[in-house]
């Protein structure tokens, strides 16, 4: 992980997430991007007749909040050994996460910043489902990052894989590494297949099979790491479709919502 975007903002969770890029920059001598969107639609103003008229007074007044965080954040990192730099993308929020993660090894994002749970599990499914890059969603107020014990949800589905091949170097800084299987999957795509892949890559991963029993697969799953306690989860994201999940539920939307851990995303 070299490349490591960082969702950038004013709101009260963006020092986990900076603090977050900086440990994962440390521990893999990787490059932090700060990635503040500029989402100029926000200043558009619609009045009773169907106009609209770009409202310029409040886009430079936030502007100059813009500003004077990038010199806030730049004073303090100075004193940190970590290489970083500012990327300012306009559009909505999603948008420019999404652009700025075209050649991102991971981007860091929020679980739940204050009065925006709902937008940023929309933010974080956005980003995850049209970009295909990682997702590092972290609490509110997450401790910092530990590498000690990794957790792998794994269904044998193309998502699970696909995180789990993303959070390679995540597993290799792991000391343990649990890959937790709920309910049987497929034949062909055994659990026993997903720790065979890790070991070549130099992971030795224990299997831990739970019956799912009268629980649902969240529950079942949430339980498993709360006995475990690891310090991440990986796991596939959206497998059953964002438009079903948003339905319906589903394993992403109560994970997020219920974990309280970082938890690396792919689709």
């Amino acid at each position: 992980m070299k490349s490591i975007m960082v969702h950038a903002g004013g709101d009260n969770a963006f020092e986990s997430r900076l603090q977050a890029g900086l440990d994962l920059a440390r521990r893999f001598h990787g490059h932090m991007s700060l990635i503040l969107p500029r989402p100029t639609q926000d200043y558009v103003a619609f009045d009773m007749f169907g106009g609209a008229h770009f409202v310029a007074e409040a886009f430079e007044a936030a502007e100059k909040e813009r500003e004077k965080l990038c010199t806030r954040i730049d004073a303090r990192l100075q004193a940190e050994d970590v290489p970083w730099d500012w990327q300012i993308f306009d559009g909505t929020t999603s948008d420019a996460l999404i652009n700025a993660g075209r050649l991102a090894d991971v981007l860091v994002m929020s679980l739940n910043p204050a009065g925006t749970a709902g937008t940023a599990r929309a933010w974080i499914s956005d980003v995850v489902t049209a970009s295909r890059t990682p997702v590092l969603a972290i609490p509110a107020k997450a401790a910092p990052l530990s590498f000690e014990r990794a957790m792998v949800a794994y269904d044998g589905g193309f998502e699970a894989a696909n995180a789990l091949r993303a959070a390679l170097p995540l597993l290799q800084a792991a000391s343990f590494v649990r890959i937790s299987e709920i309910e049987m999957v497929p034949e062909q795509f055994p659990v026993t297949d997903a720790a065979t892949y890790l070991s070549r890559h130099g992971i030795n991963a224990e299997i831990a099979v739970a019956a799912k029993g009268d629980q649902s697969v969240e529950e079942r799953l949430l339980a498993e790491a709360k006995a475990w306690t690891p310090d991440f989860l990986v796991m596939g994201a959206y497998g059953h479709g964002r438009w079903r999940e948003t339905l319906f539920g589903g394993v992403t939307r109560f994970m997020l919502g219920e974990l309280g851990i970082p938890v690396l995303l792919a689709h």
